[in-house]
C-alpha cells in the first residue's frame, strides 16, 4: 500500500470535477487539494461549493486576498510543498505557480487534467512541440530564491479528448464514470433547449452586436422554450435581460452545468452552444441528448482564429450538429 500523499492543484470548478473523477479512476487515498483563487467571484464560489463533495485530507488555499504581487507567497508556498514526496500530482494551468511547483516538487506520477478546450490549445502549442520549458524572463527571479524553473518529469494526460500519445507521455481517457454511476439512475427528460452562454464578448472573441445576432437567430430557429445558462464569467447585460419572456429564461446556476443537471436530476433533450468544453463532458453523460454547436466563421472572430478553429476540429469529432447561421 502506497503511503505517499497525492496532490491536486486546481483553479476552476471543472478542474475539481476532474480531480474527483481521477481519485475514483486511480483509486487514490490521502489526497491534498491546493485551490488557487482568481479574480472572478463566481468561479471562487463554485470551487468552494465543489470541494465539499469530497473529504480531502487537507485543503490549502492560495491567493485568497488577490494580491498584485505574489512572488514571495509563491516562494514560501513552493518550499512548503517540496518538503515531501508525493505519489500522484494533478494540475491543469501553466501559470507561474504551476510551473514552479512542477519544477520543484518530487513525485512519482504527473497528470494534466482538463480545463476546457484550453487542453487542445496547450497540447498543440506547448506539449507536442516540447515548449513546456520555454523560460520567460520573470521566471528567472525564482533562481535567486534557490528554486528550479525547468520541468524534468514526464507529463501524462487524464482527458476527455482523443489525443495521441507523444514521446513518453500517456493519454488516459476520462469518461466521467464516477459521476455517471452516482447521479444518472434517476434523471428525468427535460424538453427545453438549454443554451449555454459563453463570455465571447467580454473575452473579446466576438463583437457584442454579432453575439446578440447569433442569439436572435437561435431563438428564431428553435421552436422550444430556451433556458439560457450564463457562463460563470459572463456579464449579464441589460441587452441580454431584454430577451426574457415566456419562451426565454435566464438561469444563473452558480455551479458547473454538468453538476447542475446531475444534482437536479435533469436529462436535457437539447443543448446548444458555441465552442464550450461542456460538449465533451455532457456528451459522455447524456448520450441521447441532441447537441448543436454554432459555428462562428473566422471573419467574425476578433482574435485567436487558429485556436478557435482547432477547438472546432475537436468538436467535429463528436459528430454533433453544426449550425452555420447566416445573418
Amino acid at each position: 500500500m502506497n503511503t505517499l500523499n497525492n496532490l491536486f492543484i486546481v483553479r476552476s470548478p471543472l478542474q475539481i470535477i476532474n480531480s474527483l473523477e481521477a481519485i475514483e479512476f486511480f483509486n487514490l487515498k490521502k489526497n491534498i487539494l491546493v485551490i488557487i483563487y482568481n479574480d472572478t467571484d463566481n468561479t471562487n464560489i463554485q470551487m468552494d461549493n465543489l470541494i465539499a463533495l469530497y473529504k480531502w485530507k487537507k485543503i490549502i488555499r492560495v491567493n485568497e486576498k488577490k494580491k498584485k504581487s505574489k512572488y514571495f507567497e509563491y516562494i514560501s508556498f513552493t518550499y512548503q510543498l517540496k518538503k515531501e514526496t508525493y505519489n500522484y500530482l494533478f494540475f491543469s494551468n501553466l501559470g507561474s505557480i504551476h510551473k514552479l511547483l512542477l519544477a520543484n516538487i518530487k513525485r512519482n506520477h504527473t497528470y494534466y487534467i482538463d480545463d476546457g478546450v484550453e487542453t487542445i490549445t496547450r497540447y498543440n502549442n506547448i506539449f507536442l512541440p516540447n515548449k513546456l520549458n520555454e523560460i520567460k524572463f520573470r521566471q528567472l527571479r525564482f533562481l535567486f530564491a534557490g528554486l528550479k524553473i525547468s520541468i524534468k518529469d514526464d507529463i501524462h494526460f487524464f482527458t476527455y479528448f482523443d489525443l495521441k500519445e507523444f514521446i513518453t507521455s500517456k493519454i488516459i481517457q476520462n469518461n466521467l464514470t464516477h459521476f455517471q454511476k452516482k447521479y444518472l439512475s434517476t434523471t428525468k427528460e427535460d424538453s427545453s433547449l438549454y443554451l449555454l452562454g459563453q463570455p465571447l464578448v467580454s473575452k473579446k472573441f466576438l463583437s457584442k452586436d454579432d453575439y446578440f445576432l447569433y442569439l436572435d437567430l437561435i431563438v428564431k430557429l428553435f421552436d422550444k422554450k430556451i433556458i439560457y445558462i450564463p457562463h460563470r464569467s459572463e456579464i449579464i447585460s441589460e441587452r441580454l435581460q431584454s430577451y426574457v419572456s415566456d419562451r426565454f429564461e435566464i438561469k444563473n446556476i452558480n455551479m458547473p452545468i454538468e453538476l447542475y443537471f446531475l444534482e437536479k436530476k435533469i436529462y436535457p433533450s437539447t443543448i446548444v452552444s458555441f465552442m464550450t468544453t461542456a460538449f465533451f463532458t455532457l456528451q459522455k453523460l447524456y448520450n441521447k441528448t441532441n447537441f448543436s454547436y454554432v459555428y462562428i466563421p473566422s471573419s467574425k472572430l476578433l482574435k485567436k482564429h487558429k485556436d478557435v478553429e482547432g477547438a472546432y476540429q475537436f468538436i467535429e469529432t463528436l459528430n454533433i450538429q453544426k449550425l452555420e447561421i447566416k445573418d
